[in-house]
């Protein structure tokens, strides 16, 4: 007896990774043939290029003598994150499950023998593997082009932490859109439903810094976040020149990089209180160490995942309950 469930748990797993293999497979032959892949390596190559050469293209015209920079690739990850993050993840899995239901192909890929859970497991993977290659791919161009143009970078050994803080402050993004399309059943509501939340949250956060600055809400809020300064709020001196970016999901690559170099070190946020009138007051609303924004930063990225892939992942399944009824 035992050795026949044995048995049957073999032959489960065997079935979930043929039927894993053969998704992904699926998932990445789809990606091609409609070339949305390679458009979007072009797209990054191109925004890449214009990164890495306009400065100096600049600098040349000007007269200024070009300066190395050993700092290009780290400022790297501090530079990508906003919109360029939500595009790219619009761009990635806006088609991932709404356009089973658009052409139809959901009802033969229902007929195969592979789960509903494998299904969805399948295509995020498929999602999150071609994310971190193009991430990858233009960390590698980046780092190779700020070598030849800028001289030797520094802290290479922290590129791979950033790849995947980068990485899954896409899947952010990324899970926004595939929560939209897998209720909708649109590419085009994935798309435009995604980007009104996304402009939505940049709205709020905005109004809330001119207002209360950086208040707590901005702390759990995905995107740009809160922002943190290493200077007082009053432009009291701090290390590293006095140097202030934003704290939120979108930055988590930087800030896991920022953990490892400067764990101890402290950043500020600066709250906005109004007295006397319009008169507007800054104050020192709260101090984080590097390591707590980090770990903070990771926190809500993660809490944001597994709540909007559940979720997901549940309107999936019933989904495809219904379409086989």
């Amino acid at each position: 007896m035992e050795k026949r469930r044995n048995k049957l748990k073999a032959q489960r797993r065997a079935t979930f990774l043929s039927g894993f293999f053969a998704i992904l497979y699926y998932e990445f032959l789809w990606n091609l043939r409609k070339k949305k892949t390679i458009g979007l390596f072009l797209l990054i190559f191109a925004i890449a290029t214009l990164e890495l050469a306009l400065p100096p293209i600049l600098d040349y015209y000007q007269g200024v003598t070009l300066q190395p920079n050993p700092n290009v690739v780290f400022n790297f990850y501090d530079g990508i994150s906003g919109i360029f993050l939500f595009l790219i993840a619009v761009a990635t899995t806006m088609n991932t499950i709404s356009g089973e239901f658009e052409t139809g192909s959901i009802t033969p890929l229902l007929t195969k023998p592979v789960s509903k859970n494998t299904v969805f497991v399948g295509k995020l993977t498929a999602s999150l593997i071609t994310l971190l290659a193009i991430y990858a791919f233009l960390t590698a161009y980046v780092t190779v082009g700020g070598y030849f143009i800028e001289g030797t970078q520094n802290n290479l050994q922290l590129v791979p932490l950033g790849l995947v803080g980068l990485t899954l402050a896409t899947m952010v993004w990324a899970s926004v859109v595939i929560l939209l399309g897998t209720l909708s059943k649109s590419s085009l509501v994935a798309a435009l439903g995604s980007f009104g939340v996304w402009i939505g949250i940049t709205i709020a956060g905005g109004l809330l810094s001119g207002l209360l600055g950086q208040t707590a809400i901005l702390f759990y809020a995905p995107g740009m976040g809160a922002t943190g300064s290493t200077t007082g709020c009053g432009g009291e001196a701090g290390f590293g020149g006095g140097t202030s970016f934003s704290t939120g999901t979108d930055n988590l690559g930087y800030l896991l990089m920022q953990w490892v170099l400067n764990p101890d070190s402290t950043l500020n946020f600066c709250g906005v209180r109004f007295r006397g009138g319009s008169m507007a007051e800054t104050f020192l609303s709260s101090s984080s160490t590097f390591a707590d924004v980090a770990l903070r930063a990771l926190g809500v990225t993660a809490v944001y995942l597994a709540v909007l892939l559940v979720v997901s992942w549940y309107a999936f399944h019933r989904s495809q309950i219904i379409e086989s009824a």
